[in-house]
């Protein structure tokens, strides 16, 4: 009986290095000497490009003391940001990431505190009442506001509640305003920073909390008010939040 034959091994033809050494030996010796450089070059640029990137970001953190000392809730939490994102800190929140162009918002991202009842079961069961109070005020806040999205979230395993929203916005030299897309996200604060999806003893569920507002204009990367976060200037903080130091 004939012997099974062993598959053929496929041939993948000759490698890389077997093809270019040829080409590099038929070169001269100045011509090797400049593709050296050129590629030490692309090295150098490569290297730059990562340091400037790793440069242009920077990071925020939010600790007890600074909250305590503006009449804040002591809450702690951190995040990301691009360089482009200029910070301030208004009276009523923690922070403001916010990025202009010839005075016409592009993108911000406001951190503030909120309160809320103490409430029994599931945080998710009640936070869409809390969420109704909060687009009541966005509706009186933001001109021509129209909820478009609301639903559960989930920030970095902490289990929240969003809203998305547009509006118009008036311009900076006047004419007509600008399409305004919102998407705000209620965070209770965490039985443990450490463990976020940790839940809250039976009793002992949050009164407290964050309120992140989102806001974009056509003059960002978002087309609809649900993408806010997701792309665009803000999505580097937004997915980088936490809570905790």
């Amino acid at each position: 009986m004939a012997q099974p034959t062993a598959p053929a091994e496929p041939d993948y033809g000759p490698s890389l290095p077997q093809i270019v050494r040829p080409w590099l030996r038929a070169r001269s010796r100045p011509q090797r000497f400049a593709l050296g450089l050129a590629v030490l070059l692309l090295l150098a640029g490569t290297a730059a490009l990562a340091i400037r990137s790793s440069a242009a970001t920077k990071s925020y953190q939010q600790t007890e003391s600074d909250a305590r000392a503006r009449g804040l809730n002591p809450i702690e939490f951190h995040f990301d940001h691009s360089s482009k994102l200029k910070l301030s800190k208004p009276p009523d929140a923690y922070v403001r990431a916010e990025r202009r162009r010839n005075g016409e918002l592009v993108g911000s991202m406001t951190v503030a505190p909120f309160r809320m009842e103490r409430r029994e079961g599931f945080i998710a069961g009640y936070l869409p009442l809390v969420a109704t109070d909060l687009q009541r005020d966005a509706a009186r806040r933001y001109d021509h506001f129209r909820l478009q999205f609301e639903g559960r979230a989930r920030v970095n395993d902490v289990e929240g509640y969003q809203f998305a929203f547009t509006a118009r916005l008036a311009r900076a030299g006047g004419g007509d305003p600008r399409q305004l897309f919102g998407r705000i996200v209620v965070l209770p604060e965490p039985y443990d920073y450490n463990d976020p999806a940790k839940e809250h003893p039976a009793g002992e569920n949050p009164t407290r909390g964050l309120l992140i507002t989102m806001l974009a204009t056509t003059l960002d990367a978002p087309d609809s008010p649900t993408r806010v976060g997701d792309e665009g200037i803000l999505q580097k903080p937004f997915r980088s939040f936490r809570f905790g130091s």
